[in-house]
């Protein structure tokens, strides 16, 4: 087990020794060189159309008349005029309507019908206690 685990650390590190050594550039001493040739590459590339820009320069279009932009705008404000008379999205009634005040006496009346309805309900069995099932 000791073998493998050395093995596979072994192939790992030369690997990495490999790697290492690979990306040294080698016969590059004047680094004023490499860096004016890394410089002169970058300003290429920047010249040119950048990733994800698209054209840079968009395609010109044909100019549209004073009678096309007038015909098409009365075209729009008959149909926003029509839209503009009907009910607007959320709109709604902003006043709601009230409803009809019922008196007390009317209140208590019903309440107490409820309640003697609920009652004589209790009293014939209508009404099943908490652990027998109503149902």
């Amino acid at each position: 087990m000791k073998k493998i685990l050395a093995l596979t650390v072994a192939m790992a590190m030369g690997q990495m020794l490999a790697l290492s050594a690979h990306a040294q550039a080698i016969g590059t001493d004047d680094k004023a060189a490499a860096r004016a040739e890394r410089k002169k590459e970058g300003s290429e590339a920047a010249r040119g159309p950048q990733m994800g820009e698209g054209q840079p320069i968009p395609e010109a279009k044909p100019k549209t008349s004073a009678q096309q932009r007038s015909a098409a705008r009365s075209s729009r404000r008959a149909v926003g005029a029509e839209a503009a008379k009907g009910p607007q999205l959320g709109e709604g009634d902003p006043i709601p309507h009230a409803e009809p005040k019922v008196s007390g006496a009317d209140r208590s009346s019903a309440r107490k019908a409820r309640r003697t309805a609920a009652a004589q309900a209790n009293k014939s069995g209508q009404i099943k206690s908490k652990g027998e099932t109503s149902y």
